[in-house]
């Protein structure tokens, strides 16, 4: 039997708060397995041990790391101690966990490990070699997951009067699109559209990036078309960001309810959501430099809509 599994589980050096902890007294996965899983008292070291490079369940692992097998699959990775909290504190739908005891040494981690085993969680043991082939970090912390992704229907979402969202176009750069789901979730995005095919929330250096962010937020993929008819339906306003922008972001008085996109580092946003957007901001640059970040102009916009949001 090939089993998909969680491996970086380890201690990180940050103290979460005691509802995690109590979160875990009572943890209920929803894992989507059999019942022989759910009462199996299994100890962490009795998970088999996976050495070889060769191994089914490692070359599992290593497809969830392509786009191709994230895609075919509708799983993607986590690893680390935050981030494997947050998918449980937020209810994530977690199939399996990998481990590398030589790394797990947190008692925290350890907890989490031992909860996600009664819970009947299957895991893996990788060999030290192994998990480092997986790792994007550069001090692992001994325990990893793999999570079923989790995307909203458009059709779902009713945007309540005073909600601000966000959609994004094409970002080519896996940090910048998570540090922009992190960003927005601070901001109080209640959902990110993600308006094209290639750009990926659930790439390994994007969730990394999201510091555990995107179990907390809506994804909806879309079309634009399919975007601006929304917002025209339910009367949501949509402001595009550009260098060009006629309108200075600090001038901007937003109409309620209300949707942020940005768009390519290189290209910026396409004409298409020029063509549908109410109002296009720009930040004006006072130095020499032409332009920011987008996470950085991201962050700037949206924190800037939000608090023009009545309290």
């Amino acid at each position: 039997m090939c089993l998909f599994r969680l491996e970086n589980l380890s201690v990180p050096r940050i103290v979460f708060a005691d509802f995690v902890w109590d979160n875990l007294r009572e943890v209920n996965l929803p894992i989507g397995r059999g019942p022989e899983y759910r009462t199996e008292a299994m100890h962490e070291k009795k998970y088999p041990l996976v050495s070889q490079n060769r191994d089914s369940r490692f070359v599992n692992l290593r497809f969830l790391q392509t786009p191709q097998g994230r895609s075919r699959s509708g799983l993607f990775l986590i690893e680390g101690i935050r981030h494997v909290a947050r998918s449980v504190e937020q209810h994530a739908a977690i199939e399996s966990v990998f481990v590398d005891l030589s790394l797990l040494s947190s008692p925290f981690g350890q907890k989490l490990a031992r909860r996600l085993r009664r819970s009947g969680v299957p895991g893996i043991r990788l060999a030290p070699q192994l998990y480092r082939e997986l790792t994007l970090a550069s001090e692992p912390q001994g325990i990893g997951a793999v999570v079923r992704q989790n995307w909203t229907s458009l059709s779902s979402l009713q945007p309540k009067k005073q909600s601000l969202w966000l959609a994004v176009e094409a970002i080519d750069s896996a940090g910048n699109l998570g540090t922009i789901i992190r960003t927005a979730e601070a901001a109080g995005v209640a959902g990110i559209f993600i308006l094209d095919l290639e750009t990926d929330p659930y790439d390994p250096a994007t969730v990394r990036a999201t510091m555990g962010s995107i179990f907390s937020q809506k994804l909806i993929r879309c079309s634009t078309q399919a975007f601006a008819e929304w917002a025209k339906t339910l009367g949501v306003s949509i402001v595009s960001s550009s260098p060009a922008g006629l309108l200075d972001y600090k001038a901007l008085c937003c109409r309620w309810p209300v949707a942020l996109v940005v768009g390519n580092e290189k290209r910026g946003i396409s004409n298409n959501i020029i063509e549908v957007s109410d109002f296009t901001v720009r930040i004006s640059m006072r130095g020499r430099s032409d332009s920011i970040n987008v996470a950085v102009a991201t962050g700037v916009l949206l924190f800037e809509m939000s608090s023009q949001c009545p309290r």
